[in-house]
């Protein structure tokens, strides 16, 4: 909120929202049910007594709480030795407040009925809740007597060219200065800058407290440098701005022909807490932490940015609605060249990333190195978590159907599924297919651990999805668990509702060459899109990465979905090149994966159209566990995939179904085309392999025999197929070419196109 439209607030209310609860604390008896579902939450089972429901209390029937803020709400279901305790929650306006088992989230300002249900007896009871605008911390306020900061306030605008016709006051900086420091609220500030140095080593050399937006623009053949000497960011200080341009409120836009060079040693090289933009701009950053943060959208339209930085190249934080309707969280590149050169993800948004051509100026250029594949030499965030792991068989993992989350320090860290782990530590994550044939088959699921935690309690939902968690119900839960300093897995078991602790040991991937921090090209927390445009990307840990766990600020669990639909990537990665927690969807664009461990990964991966081709050291098509079934669908485009034809790799992996109706794939792998896949293949399914309508080559083998009554099988060579350059003909005159990085047993084709021959 601007300054000037602050709330006054009640003694009562500032010492209960610092508390994060509100004013009244008086419990609120229980009546009939409202009928409301909004933003409704169910809890998980737990049943410990005998005796019905009749009624259900909250610990406030009234609360106040910032923006941004969470609080939590405790729902006693009487008696205490009722038989289904149950509960359900909603919100009445899930633009104010969301609810998730009893944890509130503040959206923006107004006013929302939280709502808790009884599941047995529908009883219900409610609190009204209020949510403000939380005040800021004392605002900086610079020197009025010191020269070298140029300031622009509503009492200086005159200072200013105001252009009426755009609304906006032009400011001219062709000198010097330490500082320039602009609060006017609800007015749009332009500063052009002519060749000049920005250097402060005590705060941001631009720092924005309020204004409508602000513009920064470059003049045309002029260099400009903004440089934050300050020593590097260690605790968060009152007053103290967040980049090298700091912008407290107000949209960014960054723009004109000439160049601005930024050196953050601080923390960000822009943080801008609402939107940024940059268009046309040559802009140099360099930064300990994050490039460019945009808090709402980052927005790429044209220019040539390069970013060489500690944190994320591009990132943004929010992902909920704005009081405009609008979605936050997006990172946009539309136009231009992009190199970033990051230690972190080279671009994290909170909700999507797209990647695409909508300038009509030029064509986009998209170039990303991370972590110790980047170019970036200087210091890094200290990271505030690590991760460790939860092991379990095959009755334990119940195929899935349970969710697990930790409670340390009173906050909660919530478990992602990684795949499985054979007896013997080998196999593929995630998503797997154990190891060799007679070894136990383990499940390991991978949590938050924060720095310093000494402890933990585990916690077992019932569901596959569960996002909200509670202490009062739940599936089975642990007694506390020490840490331990020398491993980072624990051995679990379930016996009634009680989460037993074994032996501890030490977490492999099977993929040891990754970084210790997300270090992806591309990863978004809903849906990443790529359009149009060159993409280049070499990762030191996966290249492209979507997202769907937990819930977004919007209230809507993340989809998790990849669509690349157009362009020409080139990617290489020491992880997994192509990543979708849930769908992946390839239909145009060139795709060339040089090396992965995994190529393209997903729960459910569709090919309609496009070029790809992957080389992977792992799996090379991979369709995990998930929301849903896991199934590979081809039914256009070309495909070409190769593994090592030795050890426990596949070609094509679908932990179910593989179903081809159209296009061409060729995939290199394990196996032998006469004796089927083994342990290992070229093509390897849990499910039923459906062909018709295509052309399938294989070298090496295929586990399960195919339904293709419509095609001719060709066994082309039972032999070994050397390395290096080979093409399978058919009699119409269509070939297609291969080459393979090593020896494989025979090759053996299925396609529409009739009989084939191996050159």
């Amino acid at each position: 909120m601007k300054n000037n439209l602050k709330k006054s607030l009640s003694l009562c209310s500032v010492l209960l929202l610092f508390a994060l609860v509100g004013c009244s604390s008086n419990n609120q008896s229980p009546n009939n049910p409202t009928g409301n579902t909004s933003n409704e939450q169910q809890a998980s089972s737990v049943i410990t007594g005998d005796d019905p429901v009749d009624g259900v209390y909250l610990n406030y029937e009234s609360l106040t709480m910032y923006v941004g803020k969470s609080a939590t709400l405790t729902a006693t279901v009487s008696p205490e030795t009722a038989r289904n305790k149950n509960v359900s929650w909603a919100s009445s306006n899930t633009t104010v407040a969301t609810v998730t088992n009893g944890t509130i989230k503040a959206l923006k300002e107004g006013t929302s009925i939280i709502t808790v249900t009884t599941s047995e007896g529908n009883y219900t009871a409610t609190c009204a809740l209020t949510v403000i605008a939380e005040e800021d911390a004392t605002p900086y306020v610079p020197d009025d007597t010191d020269s070298s900061i140029y300031q622009i306030t509503e009492s200086t605008l005159s200072k200013g060219t105001y252009d009426s016709t755009n609304d906006e006051y032009t400011f001219a900086i062709s000198q010097n200065y330490k500082q320039i420091y602009v609060n006017a609220p609800e007015k749009t500030i332009v500063l052009e800058l002519n060749g000049v140095t920005l250097e402060n080593n005590a705060n941001s050399p631009i720092y924005v407290e309020d204004c409508d937006g602000i513009e920064i623009s470059a003049k045309k053949g002029t260099t400009n440098n903004i440089k934050d000497t300050r020593s590097a960011y260690i605790t968060d200080e009152e007053g103290q701005g967040k980049g090298a341009i700091f912008v407290n409120n107000g949209d960014l836009k960054l723009k004109g022909t000439g160049t601005l060079n930024i050196t953050a040693n601080y923390l960000n090289g822009i943080h801008a807490k609402d939107d940024v933009k940059i268009q046309k701009q040559t802009l140099n950053i360099t930064a300990v932490n994050h490039g460019v943060r945009g808090n709402d959208s980052v927005t790429i339209v044209s220019g040539d940015i390069n970013i060489s930085c500690g944190g994320d190249g591009l990132h943004t934080e929010n992902s909920d609605i704005s009081s405009k309707g609008n979605q936050r969280g997006d990172v946009t590149v539309q136009g231009g060249k992009l190199t970033i050169n990051s230690w972190g993800d080279a671009i994290q948004a909170a909700h999507d990333a797209v990647i695409e051509e909508a300038d009509a100026s030029g064509p986009t250029t998209y170039v990303a190195k991370t972590n110790k594949y980047s170019s970036y030499s200087g210091t890094t965030p200290t990271t505030s978590t690590s991760n460790f792991y939860l092991k379990m068989n095959s009755s334990t993992y119940s195929q899935g159907n349970y969710s697990y989350a930790a409670l340390i320090d009173g906050n909660w860290y919530p478990a992602t599924y990684k795949g499985t782990q054979s007896g013997g530590g080998q196999g593929g994550f995630p998503g797997g297919g154990g190891g060799p044939g007679g070894s136990s088959t383990y499940y390991i699921y991978q949590l938050e651990k924060p720095a310093g935690a000494s402890s933990f309690t585990l916690y077992r939902y019932q569901g596959k999805s569960v996002t909200s968690y509670s202490t009062e119900t739940y599936n089975a839960k642990s007694d506390a668990k020490a840490f331990n300093s020398a491993y980072d897995m624990v051995q679990i078991s379930v016996s009634s509702s009680k989460i037993n602790f074994s032996s501890w040991s030490n977490y492999s991937s099977g993929n040891t060459n990754g970084a210790d921090v997300s270090a992806k090209g591309i990863k978004a927390e809903n849906e990443i899109y790529v359009k149009a445009g060159t993409v280049n990307i070499k990762a030191y840990d996966d290249a492209i990465h979507a997202n769907n766990d937990g819930t977004l600020e919007n209230g809507s669990s993340p989809l998790g979905n990849i669509v690349i639909s157009g362009g020409n990537l080139t990617l290489e990665a020491s992880d997994d090149a192509i990543h979708a927690d849930n769908q992946l969807t390839i239909s145009g664009g060139k795709t060339n994966i040089t090396t992965s461990y995994e190529g393209l990964e997903g729960n459910v991966i569709n090919i309609s159209g496009g070029e790809t081709y992957v080389y992977g050291t792992d799996d090379g098509v991979n369709a995990t566990s998930g929301k849903a079934s896991p199934a590979i669908n081809v039914s256009g485009g070309f495909l070409d995939v190769e593994v090592p034809s030795s050890g426990d790799t596949d070609g094509i992996d679908s932990n179910g179904n593989y179903t081809q109706t159209g296009g061409v794939v060729i995939v290199k792998g394990p196996g032998s085309a006469s004796g089927g896949g083994g342990g290992a293949a070229a093509l390897d399914t849990d499910g039923s392999v459906s062909l018709k309508n295509c052309t399938l080559i294989v070298y090496g083998g295929i586990e399960r025999t195919p339904s293709a009554s419509d095609l001719t099988k060709t066994i082309c060579s039972s032999n070994t197929v050397s390395t290096g350059s080979h093409t399978v003909s058919f009699s119409g005159g269509t070939s297609y070419t291969t080459t393979l990085k090593s020896s494989t047993r025979g090759c053996l084709v299925y396609s529409a196109l009739g009989n084939a021959t191996l050159k």
